[in-house]
């Protein structure tokens, strides 16, 4: 059944025995309405020169067009050269003659697209219409989409794939502009001339709008960005016979370039059927002819014609997906033991820590014997003039023993959380801290060792403090390892006056620097190799002590250097992030 019926047929019975009914399907582009404008006059001077005949037409879209082709509903189609190639290499119909173009001084030469965009619009070209929504007819209409994709596609441009949206509004094809005005749409596909078109019936201002990459040929009075193709053309079906084909040819090629059919078909009348190969090729190049088959049926047939080939092709698949699938399997067992060796390494790394820290504490064993007998000493002697005053009977002067003896235990539990904090297994998880409380109490876990050596300590803050994220056992176990061996290079050496200089330096952006500076003998060898794992100076050392520190920094996002300055001595320089690193 037809879907629609020319407005001849609809307003008045049509008597089958006095006349021979011919249906007609045209494309209807601009509506119902539009499409009986254009080519009923045509339709009537149809009937003029063929007596008996009354031609019917029915506007439709192009499914319904294609649909009625196939159902053998029609006897002539009127359509444009894209769905003409596409019926004619699938239905048996035969193509007689083209329209004239108006535009193109009588050439059939007239369709292709408009690439439309607002006037202030920054697309240029088709490349700036990446991640843009493009407005287009459908996906197979040829003047309205096809043509334009065909030429960004000369031009290496993928179009359906560059843009981030096509938006197919359909038939009648003003929608398009008007998504484009109403800014639904970056830029619109358009058929050549639809814009003036527009413009000239005042839908639409012309100057609020523009051409991209105009092609227009010279004199060719609408604006294009494509080639051109051949204009509309009539096709016989095979419902139709030959006798009633030459006459609608004859008739056709006779119409007067000025009649109203020609005028009201916006064409100078008709002529011959031109060649197709152009069409033909576009499609090709897109891979959408109907004659194409798939590349897999391709495939198919060349693997059939050379089975040799394709048994050996199928043999390699195998192959490399069996090697590619026992690599992944090799590569993922390897990973789990890496994984796992990463996870030994890590534990015993904590135990090579916790044993350097042990080792550092014995070392330090006299620091601590002297440091505690002090305030044992201290706490002995006020409980001895406390009883000699209770003796007395002087109970006015015991609160303020009982407050020294007070202030004496404090300070013997400051030296012994020093002690518990540097000897703790497990590092705590890092804290927002400021550096220079940890390094103040590390000078006092040292104190003993710089008064031995009779070493001056030199101190200098350079900028504002700021928090930053800190393990503060890591960090203590850092500072006593670089201030011990300043203490033990300076015990080597007979410098009359001994020093460390200790600068702490906030002025660099994202970052603290720390610079220990001894006025020493300096580095005996490379620095690079004594921060390598078991090379060490001392006699007794196993050379861990710097490679502990190395690892230390590096976790809290920063680096440490050592070099002999020009001035004397080592200078150990740590960098440390003020933001909270990744592995905090």
């Amino acid at each position: 059944m037809l879907p629609f019926l020319s407005v001849n047929a609809a307003s008045m019975p049509v008597d089958e025995t006095q006349y021979q009914l011919v249906d007609v399907g045209v494309l209807a582009i601009r509506g119902y309405r539009d499409s009986i404008n254009r080519w009923q006059p045509t339709m009537q001077w149809l009937e003029q020169k063929i007596p008996g005949t009354y031609f019917r037409l029915h506007p439709m879209t192009l499914d319904e067009l294609s649909d009625s082709v196939a159902a053998q509903d029609l006897d002539f189609v009127i359509t444009n050269p894209g769905q003409s190639v596409l019926l004619a290499r699938q239905y048996s119909l035969s193509w007689l003659v083209t329209l004239k173009s108006r535009l193109n001084d009588g050439q059939p030469m007239q369709v292709g697209s408009a690439l439309v965009v607002r006037r202030n619009s920054s697309i240029k070209t088709f490349a700036d219409l990446r991640d843009k929504r493009v407005a287009i007819v459908s996906s197979h209409a040829f003047g309205g989409y096809l043509t334009l994709v065909y030429a960004a596609w000369k031009q290496q441009i993928d179009l359906p794939h560059t843009v981030a949206q096509l938006l197919p509004t359909g038939f009648p094809l003003d929608n398009l502009l008007y998504a484009l005005r109403d800014g639904r749409a970056d830029a619109a596909v358009v058929p050549v001339c639809q814009l003036e078109q527009m413009a000239a019936e005042q839908l639409i201002s012309v100057d609020d709008y523009r051409v991209v990459e105009d092609n227009t040929p010279l004199g060719f009075g609408c604006r294009v960005s494509t080639a051109l193709y051949p204009n509309w053309s009539l096709a016989k079906t095979s419902r139709a016979g030959q006798k009633l084909a030459k006459q609608v040819t004859q008739a056709l090629l006779a119409l007067p370039e000025q009649s109203a059919a020609a005028t009201s078909a916006d064409s100078l009348g008709w002529t011959s059927a031109v060649s197709q190969l152009a069409i033909d090729q576009l499609y090709k190049d897109l891979d959408m002819h109907p004659l194409q088959t798939p590349w897999w049926q391709r495939a198919m047939v060349w693997l059939k014609e050379h089975s040799q080939w394709g048994w050996s092709l199928l043999l390699l698949l195998i192959s490399l997906n069996a090697y590619h699938f026992w690599l992944e399997y090799r590569f993922n067992r390897r990973g789990r033991q890496l994984a796992r060796a990463q996870s030994k390494l890590s534990e015993n790394l904590v135990l090579l820590e916790h044993a350097q820290r042990a080792a550092v504490a014995g070392e330090l064993g006299a620091s601590l014997a002297h440091e505690l007998n002090q305030p044992l000493a201290a706490i002995g002697n006020y409980c001895h003039g406390a009883s000699v005053r209770l003796q007395q009977g002087q109970l006015e002067k015991l609160p303020q023993a009982l407050q020294q003896i007070d202030a004496e235990v404090g300070r013997a539990r400051a030296i012994i959380q020093r002690l518990r904090g540097l000897l703790k297994k497990q590092p705590v998880a890092k804290q927002q801290l400021l550096l220079r409380p940890l390094l103040l109490d590390t000078i006092e876990l040292l104190r003993f060792e710089l008064d031995k050596q009779q070493i001056q300590l030199q101190w200098q803050l350079l900028g504002r403090e700021q928090q930053q994220w800190l393990e503060p056992v890591a960090i203590q176990q850092l500072l006593v390892n670089v201030l011990k061996n300043a203490i033990e290079a300076l015990a080597e050496c007979q410098q009359p006056h001994k020093q460390v200089a200790i600068v702490l330096d906030y002025r660099q952006p994202q970052q603290v620097m720390l610079q220990i500076q001894d006025n020493g003998p300096g580095l005996s060898r490379d620095a690079s190799e004594l921060i390598q794992a078991f090379t060490s100076t001392k006699q007794q050392g196993l050379g861990l002590g710097l490679v502990i520190c190395r690892e230390i920094v590096e976790d809290h996002g920063g680096k440490l250097s050592m070099s002999n300055p020009l001035t004397g001595g080592c200078m150990v320089q740590l960098t440390l992030s003020l933001k909270e690193h990744a592995d905090g």
